[in-house]
């Protein structure tokens, strides 16, 4: 996630926290959440900015090894982002810094990262796609996959197939600068030569219901449709569902659901996140009973798919403002809010967000708070979501805190 307003505003794998911040409307409501016991964060690595980042800004990835690889938004050598690995070392994790991204030719503000089987990661920078590719003796190299023109501008955390293909969601549009489209790139069948790039599918605006703007990743099903969110747009322009399926000629978009920043949220930015019967999980990060956002879930039925409000958060200590994805683990749903937690509202005087698991519990759906942040040194305003090891410990990162004030890596262990 993007810490900052600033001239560009793009390059980021969910949305810019303050705007998230200023469009979110702080509420409060009667239910409170409940405490989870034995939870205990620990601090892997707190950022100092120069030379090895500031703001991290998205969910981390883990390798087989059980190293975290992630982005700083901000810092680096050249005050454009990193893209960094932490690797646990004789008793203590140590921070590598695989790439400091130049700016212009080069990318920055960088959006999360994806893996392929090979190692090498891939993501969006500021107006180019990426790839990093490790050597096998500790270097990285980064090449530029492809560059976008303004104003259209790559967005979210991209999506690979079993064939290498990326997919990913841009702001703005071929036409009219307005509002956002899918594409895909393809490895090159010959060396030497360029990935090959395609429009999958571009939004038609806010006077068209099929959503405007998307921002998070995108998932598949089983048999290669693609799933993901829009930011506006819908029926009701607070956002959307949507459904991109492949044809023989063209993709063809369906909207499954539309929001109406009700009880049933709006302004979804995160992606979603499928279980293993189909049915869709995802955050909104306004809406619902206080207008502090919800996480829902969405269940296919014959011809259509209809929505469930499995948590409505109240922006006092269960959260407010979720961001990120939500993550299935156990058959629980896992996931943080922005704010909200120690104090409510967000930023300043506001609360400093929280980590939150979601359980079914007698026909419905229970919220315990695993953490809950306070700054410093443990960090405030998690923009990205969490992800698990072997184990069962949590991993995740914050954009502000830590002992500079420039965000952390935590892991939180039962």
């Amino acid at each position: 996630m993007n810490n900052r307003i600033g001239k560009s505003n793009r390059g980021y794998c969910l949305a810019t926290l303050l705007a998230i911040i200023l469009a979110a409307a702080v509420g409060v409501g009667a239910l409170l959440a409940t405490p989870a016991l034995a939870q205990t964060e620990t601090i892997l690595y707190s950022f100092t900015g120069t030379p090895d980042g500031q703001n991290p800004g998205a969910s981390l990835i883990q390798d087989a090894a059980g190293n975290l690889y992630g982005v700083t938004v901000y810092g680096g050598v050249y005050g454009y982002g990193t893209g960094f690995e932490l690797s646990f070392q004789n008793g203590a994790w140590l921070e590598t810094i695989l790439h400091s991204f130049g700016g212009p030719g080069d990318g920055g503000q960088p959006a999360g990262m994806a893996m392929d089987r090979a190692g090498n990661l891939y993501g969006a920078a500021n107006g180019d796609v990426y790839e990093l590719t490790p050597d096998g003796q500790g270097n990285w190299t980064e090449t530029i996959l492809k560059t976008f023109k303004y104003p259209s501008i790559p967005v979210g955390c991209l999506t690979l197939d079993a064939e290498g293909r990326l997919y990913g969601a841009a702001t703005g549009s071929l036409r009219n600068g307005c509002c956002g489209f899918i594409y895909r790139l393809s490895p090159p069948t010959k060396k030497g030569r360029p990935w090959k790039y395609l429009v999958l599918y571009s939004t038609r605006g806010f006077k068209h219901s099929d959503g405007a703007i998307p921002n998070g990743g995108l998932v598949f099903d089983a048999t290669g449709n693609l799933y993901g969110t829009t930011e506006l747009g819908g029926t009701y322009n607070y956002g959307a569902v949507f459904e991109l399926s492949p044809g023989a000629k063209r993709w063809t978009e369906k909207v499954l659901y539309s929001f109406q920043r009700l009880s049933d949220g709006g302004l979804p930015i995160a992606g979603l996140v499928f279980d293993a019967v189909g049915n869709l999980y995802g955050t909104t990060m306004s809406g619902g009973n206080a207008d502090a956002g919800t996480v829902f879930e969405l269940s296919p039925g014959a011809g259509a798919w209809t929505e469930t409000v499995l948590h409505s958060f109240t922006g006092l200590s269960d959260g407010d403002g979720p961001v990120a994805p939500v993550t299935l683990h156990n058959g629980s749903l896992y996931g943080t809010t922005a704010c909200g937690g120690n104090r409510s509202g967000c930023m300043q005087n506001g609360g400093d967000g929280v980590v939150f698991e979601l359980s079914p519990s007698g026909g419905g759906w229970t919220e315990q708070v695993l953490h809950t942040f306070t700054s410093s040194p443990d960090g405030a305003l998690p923009g990205g979501g969490v992800i698990f090891d072997p184990r069962g410990d949590l991993y995740g990162v914050t954009g502000y805190g830590g002992t500079t004030g420039s965000g952390v890596v935590y892991k939180i262990s039962q």
